[in-house]
């Protein structure tokens, strides 16, 4: 099972790499070795991205929110800014705050954890929605070393910060399963979802055929 730890010290690395080439062949060597039912959630957190594209339900948690539970998880209701100040960004902010606390409590977090936790928190709804929420977070970044915690942040507020985008997961996409890029891209434009590419290119299910058939179709007549 994938560990959400590997994924977070994956993108420590990405983004001290500047070569292109090399981030591409970490991303495709990191994704071959998850399984099918584990990739689709990886590549999606590797975008930063929470949910699949198409779904409106969204977590609706701010960085404020996410700052908040970090805050209290650790005793500290007015934290020092000077936390922010000497941080590169937020999630790096979120880490140094979750450091105080020292040793994450409960077992490893797998990528499959926080993808079931985001599932429940998109799903949150009513009267005491930001309060559930909150809680559902909480529970979350309980089990986070300061390393996944920061990831956690990146992809709640949309601040990767790694150089990595969708074109360059597509591209590690092509070379895992050794496929022309423009073909694979192609199929990208069909399912419009990085994680659904990345698990239909991994089990062997995505149709090039039907690529192929749509890219050789007749431009319509004027």
């Amino acid at each position: 099972m994938a560990s959400f730890y590997q994924l977070a010290q994956l993108c420590e690395a990405l983004s001290q790499t500047s070569s292109r080439l090399q981030r591409v062949q970490s991303v495709a060597d990191f994704l071959s070795a998850l399984a099918p039912e584990e990739i689709e959630a990886a590549a999606r957190f590797l975008a930063g991205q929470t949910r699949a594209q198409g779904d409106e339900r969204r977590l609706k948690l701010s960085a404020r929110a996410v700052w908040k539970v970090a805050a209290e998880m650790v005793g500290e209701i007015e934290p020092d800014q000077t936390l922010f100040a000497d941080a590169a960004d937020f999630g790096e902010a979120v880490e140094a705050l979750m450091e105080l606390r020292g040793a994450a409590s409960g077992p490893a977090l797998a990528v499959a954890d926080v993808e079931r936790a985001f599932e429940e928190i998109a799903a949150i709804e009513g009267r005491a929605a930001r309060e559930n929420k909150l809680a559902a977070l909480r529970g979350l970044m309980a089990r986070a070393s300061p390393l996944e915690a920061k990831l956690l942040a990146r992809i709640v507020v949309g601040e990767m910060r790694h150089k990595v985008g969708e074109g360059l997961i597509v591209e590690a996409i092509a070379k895992m399963i050794a496929r022309p890029l423009a073909q694979v891209q192609r199929a990208f434009m069909l399912t419009g979802d990085v994680g659904r590419l990345a698990r239909e290119a991994r089990s062997g299910e995505l149709r090039f055929d039907a690529v192929a058939i749509v890219s050789a179709w007749p431009r319509p007549l004027r």
